[in-house]
């Protein structure tokens, strides 16, 4: 049968506008992958972090809505953080996409390689604006680069600067011995039962030893702290004696070895802190010492060290890319600006640092500068570390309960740290 002109006409116009449809469609789609889609749309990653690494949630959800990835946030204290990586990464699975990373680290995550290198994803801006990158290298200062650093952390004292006016002293003390004096004049005067808010554990020790001036280890990772006058073992002694003889550290500390809630209920005058606790101990919703909460330089010689943090990618992650996107996310000056409103945590970037002390906002940035000239690491990257690090806060704990002298402990646990150098080969 034949069809007519009209009926022809008719055939052909649909024919061109199904062409039409299906070009404009085939545009939109072109146009939709390139611009409209989300990069990683239906991917989903881990994020394994302590309490205080995980970011604000509005941030979060921005992020997820521009790169189409959801985020997973596993949060859990440190020791179970790091049972968590060592479990499922010796059976070569990934723990998580992304990891926090402590200071203990180094040694409990990167040195047994399960971590991915990211010396070709750093950017040139991480580079000039993030501090203290290299320290994430393994080997030590010459390795791969395995983590990004999120925020910088010295251990530092602060006190109630209103207390210590109310004592009769203007300044903080300059020497230990000072310090003892006027925590004794405190808990005489009854402003406070235990003036001191130190824990039983290596922290407190390390921050008595490192300011009288000893390295506790010298280049070889040998144990310094046990010389016959060595300032460590004098300063393993006073920390005994701020328990059992001065009783100006609390007993409840060797069990509840956080001292911060202590600090903040107003129920001391000086407190083992970081850089970045003013954000805490001068809020008065937070904390009853606001707004007196001062930084003090650390007594006698002055030193201290460091407890970073950085963000790494488990070597098996399947979603690497995805992870790093995480991580510049993370580690971007708005991010880390946002940590340090919520934990107090100074920012990595300079340019943070700079923005919040323009503000107002880096409390005590003065004596942060000065404190920063004086720094020591304690060897974090040794394998052995962790397990000498934790036989130094179970010494510090018997000597505190008077099972063992200060000295006793000092020479056992110099004794321990020269086992562990022969069981990991030096």
């Amino acid at each position: 049968m034949l069809l007519s002109k009209k009926a022809i006409a008719k055939i052909q116009a649909a024919i061109i506008i199904a062409l039409i449809v299906v070009v404009c469609a085939g545009g939109y789609g072109v146009y939709w992958y390139f611009f409209l889609r989300k990069p990683y749309a239906g991917v989903k990653i881990t994020f394994l972090t302590p309490p205080w690494g995980v970011p604000p949630k509005e941030l979060l959800r921005k992020f997820e809505s521009e790169t189409g990835i959801t985020v997973e946030i596993v949060s859990v204290g440190m020791n179970d953080l790091f049972q968590k990586v060592a479990v499922a990464s010796s059976a070569e699975q990934a723990p998580a996409d992304v990891i926090f990373l402590g200071h203990e680290a180094l040694s409990r995550i990167v040195a047994p390689g399960w971590l991915e290198p990211l010396d070709k994803r750093v950017t040139d801006d991480m580079k000039k604006d993030i501090e203290r990158l290299d320290e994430w290298r393994y080997p030590r200062g010459t390795g791969p680069l395995y983590g990004i650093t999120v925020y910088v952390q010295m251990v530092m004292i602060d006190y109630d600067s209103a207390k210590l006016k109310e004592l009769g002293y203007s300044s903080p003390p300059n020497t230990w011995d000072e310090f003892v004096k006027i925590c004794l004049e405190a808990k005489q005067k009854g402003l406070y039962e235990y003036p001191v808010a130190f824990g039983a554990r290596s922290w407190s020790w390390y921050i008595i030893a490192l300011s009288k001036g000893d390295p506790m280890f010298d280049e070889n990772l040998n144990p310094t702290f046990n010389g016959t006058n060595a300032p460590g073992r004098e300063a393993f002694r006073l920390l005994i004696d701020m328990f059992r003889k001065y009783k100006i550290i609390s007993p409840e500390r060797i069990t509840q070895v956080n001292p911060h809630p202590q600090f903040w209920a107003g129920q001391a005058l000086f407190h083992q802190a970081w850089q970045g606790s003013l954000r805490i101990s001068n809020d008065p919703s937070r904390s009853k010492v606001a707004p007196n909460a001062k930084y003090m330089l650390l007594p006698e010689k002055h030193y201290t060290w460091t407890l970073d943090a950085a963000v790494g990618i488990s070597k098996f992650s399947e979603h690497k890319d995805a992870a790093w996107e995480f991580i510049k996310w993370y580690t971007s000056k708005e991010v880390m600006v946002a940590i340090f409103h919520a934990y107090g945590l100074v920012p990595a970037r300079k340019s943070a640092q700079n923005e919040l002390a323009e503000k107002g906002l880096l409390e005590g940035y003065d004596v942060m500068v000065e404190q920063a000239k004086y720094i020591r690491p304690l060897p974090y990257w040794a394998p052995w570390w962790g397990e000498f690090d934790a036989k130094a806060t179970e010494l510090i704990q018997a000597a505190a309960r008077g099972e063992i002298t200060p000295d006793e402990a000092v020479d056992l646990l110099a004794a321990y740290a020269v086992q562990l150098k022969k069981k990991y080969g030096g």
